[in-house]
């Protein structure tokens, strides 16, 4: 069988780093390469990502990365990636530094522990409706003190380096400070323990779902009634009492301006289909735009 073209490209990308690390003479240790997708909220920057719902490759994240973007929503809930893709799609992401944040479908061990042992800076949970969910999450992804998740360290996220048991435990403190856990706000119950939600110790954002927020209200797609107005601004100034970050999914970059005037702090703008739809539609119409030229006419 032979071996993908990017799979060969991440095999020699990283022998590189290595070697020329070890050129100057510095030795590799597990510790987390640069997330600063905290680092940046802290400054108080506006994040800019995208989505990842059916192009499951690893060219996705390199693109996502050179247009310049913040971050990449990766989206395991409403579709489910081979998990060979999904691996070197964060295996990308980890080498263009570019913090790849997970949806899982459900909390369990075995999703947790599944994205963050291949290398994720973060998971979104969907559908978060109680503090105990959220307890639940923090559980399963801090290392101890803070949690319970396994220590499984010559793993993709550590990038398989060895380590001594000092590098161990400051990479498993690094890890978790650096871990951004987002809790999503898609429903009438999550609105209503809100409060207890985005007060869990260890969580560090909120990600309101319109669609599923705007449909539980009864006002599906409507955006700017003055209901899930409100609801926007009880979500931002909970999280915002707490020292903690709003997020907003969004059709273009220019819907997000109003939502970042109102205090949210980081944007997934479209879908890999959507965006794609919508650049296929504009040269399409482009094309049909400039007509036939005159020389074409002329041979019919």
């Amino acid at each position: 069988m032979t071996t993908p073209l990017w799979l060969i490209m991440i095999e020699k990308t990283e022998t590189a780093r290595l070697a020329g690390r070890t050129a100057k003479g510095g030795n590799r240790k597990i510790v987390p390469e640069s997330r600063d997708m905290k680092e940046k909220l802290l400054r108080g920057e506006l994040l800019l990502g995208t989505m990842v719902t059916a192009f499951d490759s690893p060219e996705i994240i390199r693109l996502a990365a050179n247009a310049g973007l913040d971050w990449v929503f990766v989206d395991t809930e409403s579709v489910y990636p081979d998990p060979a893709r999904l691996a070197a799609m964060l295996g990308y992401a980890q080498m263009a530094g570019l913090p790849a944040v997970v949806r899982i479908p459900e909390i369990s061990k075995a999703e947790v522990s599944r994205v963050l042992d291949l290398g994720a800076a973060g998971i979104i949970c969907p559908d978060v409706r109680s503090a105990a969910e959220a307890r639940e999450l923090v559980r399963l992804a801090k290392y101890a003190p803070e949690g319970e998740r396994g220590v499984a360290l010559e793993r993709p996220h550590t990038r398989y380096l060895p380590g001594s048991t000092e590098d161990k435990l400051r990479y498993m403190e690094e890890a978790n400070r650096r871990l951004m856990l987002i809790c999503q706000i898609e429903s009438l119950q999550g609105l209503e323990r809100l409060q207890e939600i985005v007060e869990t110790p260890g969580v560090d954002g909120l990600l309101i779902g319109p669609n599923d927020l705007t449909q539980a209200m009864g006002i599906y797609g409507q955006l700017s009634h003055p209901d899930f107005l409100r609801a926007v601004d009880r979500v931002v100034a909970a999280a915002q009492g707490c020292g903690k970050y709003v997020g907003m999914s969004c059709g273009s970059a220019a819907a997000c301006r109003p939502w970042a005037e109102m205090g949210v702090r980081f944007f997934q703008v479209g879908t890999d289909t959507s965006l794609y739809a919508g650049a296929l539609r504009e040269m399409s119409g482009q094309w049909r735009q400039t007509g036939e030229p005159a020389s074409v006419k002329k041979a019919r």
